[in-house]
This record gives structure tokens, sequence and C-alpha cells, in this order.
């Protein structure tokens, strides 16, 4: 819960502001539509992750941080999602389409899946305003 009062804190301020300049407003939106897309793939990593340590006989306790992570990252995906006026249906199908992407990628070479997606997805969950100011200073950059 506070993480996702934290993620309303540093998208409401772009909302205030995007009412006044159509740039920020651009940004913003922008920025929300990374951070869902993260929230989303991080969701899948982590259950990816969690099914094939589970397939390994890995800790349980491991397993078990990897299934709270993935259901916080679920928990703002939607949350997210919802502020942005997305429909659960879609979200729940897009949520489906990227999980059996990450199966596919994980059974091909799941190292290089974790590489890509293990520290960001950990710093994601951890401490959302570090991606939120990613997204942000990225959007800055692109967006004129």
């Amino acid at each position: 819960m506070n993480k996702f009062i934290i993620i309303l804190i540093l998208i409401f301020p772009f909302s205030l502001i995007a009412n006044e300049n159509p740039k920020d407003k651009k940004i913003a939106k922008y920025v929300m539509e990374n951070i869902q897309k993260d929230y989303v793939n991080c969701y899948s990593f982590y259950k990816v992750a969690a099914e094939s340590f589970k397939k390994a006989g890995k800790d349980k306790s491991l397993i078990d941080n990897l299934e709270k992570s993935a259901d916080a990252a679920l928990k703002y995906n939607y949350d997210l999602g919802e502020i942005m006026g997305l429909n659960s249906e879609v979200m729940a199908q897009m949520t489906k389409d990227k999980v059996n992407n990450f199966v596919n990628l994980a059974n091909k070479d799941f190292s290089s899946l974790a590489k890509k997606y293990g520290l960001v997805c950990k710093n994601l969950v951890e401490n959302p305003e570090q991606r939120t100011n990613y997204w942000e200073k990225k959007g800055r950059k692109i967006i004129k």
C-alpha cells in the first residue's frame, strides 16, 4: 500500500503540471505508460523465475520472496492501469501474453532474462521513485 501511495505522489504532480503545459502532459503519460509496462514485465519475470526455481528445487524462502515481489508488481500494474483508465480484461490479457513471452524466453536462455530484468525489477519494487525519475528524464529528452 505504501508503494502505491508513493506512485500516486510521484505521478500526481505530473497531472497538475500537465494541465498547464501540453509537453508535461505528454511526459506524464509517457512516464505512466512505461512504469505500467515495467510492472507487467517484472510481474512476468518474477512469476517465471519463481516457477523455474521451484522446478530446480531451490530454497523455499527464495521462491516465496519472488512470488511476493510478483504479487506486488501485479498489484501496482493494475493500480496504475486503473489510474490510466485501462480495462481490467485488457490488462489481464496483456499480462497473460507477457508471462507467456517470458516463459518462452526463459526456456531459451533464463540467464539472459535474469540479467536483463533481475536488477531492474528489484529496483522497481524496492524504489519506484528511481524508475519514475528514469522515465521522466528519458521522456523530457525525447518529447519536444
